[in-house]
């Protein structure tokens, strides 16, 4: 989550708790919640508040969200691999880096809901590298 989503979210956490944020509460928020999405991180402060009434910290949200991730990820019952256009690509090179970061970007994606279980289904019958895929899937 950039610092600009950040300051969003702790917009949204203030109307709720009246806390004061500045420079380094942002800054120290930004840090901890930086690989997660707003989306999710929003929904999270919905999700806390509606049945706590104490401060919300960055752990709280970190929570949640990594729940969401979970329950994401758990949607795709055989896991996520690559179709065989990346695999063919990726071996043909012999490059084991370049399979681990397509990897971690397919399970990013299906984690943070940017790759549903219909979509995947759509990247593995075709031809079309996962970075294309996923470019294209964002423009739509």
């Amino acid at each position: 989550m950039r610092i600009e989503e950040t300051s969003a979210l702790l917009a949204k956490v203030q109307a709720f708790d009246n806390r004061n944020v500045d420079a380094a509460v942002l800054s120290a928020w930004s840090e901890i919640l930086e690989p997660h999405t707003l989306h999710d991180c929003l929904a999270a402060v919905t999700e806390y508040y509606r049945s706590n009434t104490g401060w919300i910290m960055p752990a709280h949200i970190v929570e949640r969200v990594r729940a969401m991730e979970e329950a994401r990820q758990h949607q795709f019952k055989n896991g996520c691999h690559l179709n065989p256009a990346d695999e063919d690509k990726i071996f043909a090179t012999g490059d084991s880096e370049s399979w681990s970061k397509a990897m971690r970007a397919l399970n990013r994606a299906a984690r943070t809901g940017v790759l549903t279980p219909a979509a995947y289904d759509a990247y593995q019958s075709g031809d079309e590298p996962l970075e294309a895929f996923l470019t294209r899937k964002a423009i739509q």
